[in-house]
């Protein structure tokens, strides 16, 4: 198997969301010939300390069964060693999934120790593409974005897929649908909306979402129609991609909506919505716009999230 590009990652943590990662990561890792690195990160339990006949929170000292009369040396050590063997199995159970679901991708595997989110965005630097999984809520039938989900999706080094909702059926050639909004961004996002599309075969919907005229939703006078220069740009930014990828069918428009509530409502049976963080840099603080934010919580089929940020 060619290894021109650097792995697939994927963080897992034992939640049911593994396995829906753990999926589409193995398939992009075969579709781009590329290997596969999970991630299990993990912490010490917390640590306490007994007094008087009570437990009281203190550094270094954990309350496992038959630690009686052990040192707090001791009690770390074998907090340190219990934290450390549950991350391995997960990850050994994590791999072996995998691999039972195909056999030919090359895995990698690693448990680092560490906060979860910082972890796997340091890790992003050496990925080609994040992989990872909103939680469903099984009373609701609907799904979360945890908080690791979020913090990699906003400050990821490389793309980040949310595998959220249903993605449409393969079969059916369900569209990939990017949303642009008229900045040098954009390109970014086509760049790699094109390319997403072109290696799994798929159409591609651009859309460019125009706020509405609230006076015309609200009947007030006739809605004008979409902005003549809007629809030229959006044209005019599609344009070099078409001739790079003419493998790839594309529609494209103008849709009056707010972006997010039009992003969310173009997602519905497609395969993927790409959108950008647009966040601030790292450095002094990330946090994944509001569309974006919106989009992840609420979109019906899986989401990437490509960084727009610059240094």
């Amino acid at each position: 198997m060619g290894l021109e590009e650097s792995p697939i990652l994927v963080g897992v943590d034992g939640s049911a969301a593994d396995e829906l990662a753990l999926g589409w990561a193995v398939a992009e890792a075969r579709l781009r010939k590329v290997s596969m690195r999970v991630v299990c990160a993990y912490q010490r339990l917390p640590t306490y300390h007994r007094f008087a006949g009570a437990t009281v929170p203190f550094a270094g000292m954990v309350p496992f069964a038959g630690t009686a009369g052990l040192t707090v040396g001791e009690d770390a050590a074998a907090n340190y060693r219990h934290s450390r063997h549950l991350a391995e199995e997960l990850l050994q159970k994590a791999l072996w999934r995998a691999s039972e679901i195909d056999p030919t991708v090359l895995l990698q595997g690693d448990v680092i120790e560490g906060d979860a989110a910082s972890i796997l965005i340091d890790e992003s630097a050496r990925a080609s593409l994040l992989v990872t999984a909103s939680r469903q809520l099984e009373a609701l039938g609907s799904y979360f974005l945890g908080s690791v989900s979020s913090a990699v999706a906003a400050q990821a080094d490389c793309p980040v897929i949310v595998v959220r909702g249903i993605a449409g059926d393969l079969a059916e050639r369900p569209s990939v649908v990017v949303g642009v909004d008229g900045t040098e961004a954009s390109q970014t996002l086509l760049a790699f909306s094109f390319d997403y599309a072109s290696r799994h075969r798929l159409p591609l919907r651009a859309i460019l979402c125009w706020h509405p005229d609230l006076l015309a939703s609200m009947k007030w006078r006739s809605e004008p129609p979409a902005l003549p220069r809007a629809e030229a740009w959006l044209a005019e930014a599609l344009g070099g991609w078409r001739e790079k990828f003419p493998d790839v069918l594309v529609r494209s428009g103008v849709v009056r909506d707010h972006p997010t509530a039009g992003l969310v409502d173009a997602s519905l049976n497609r395969y993927l919505l790409v959108v950008g963080n647009r966040g601030h840099h790292a450095s002094i603080g990330t946090l994944l716009g509001s569309v974006s934010q919106g989009v992840l919580h609420h979109a019906y089929c899986p989401v990437a999230v490509v960084p727009t940020h610059t240094n």
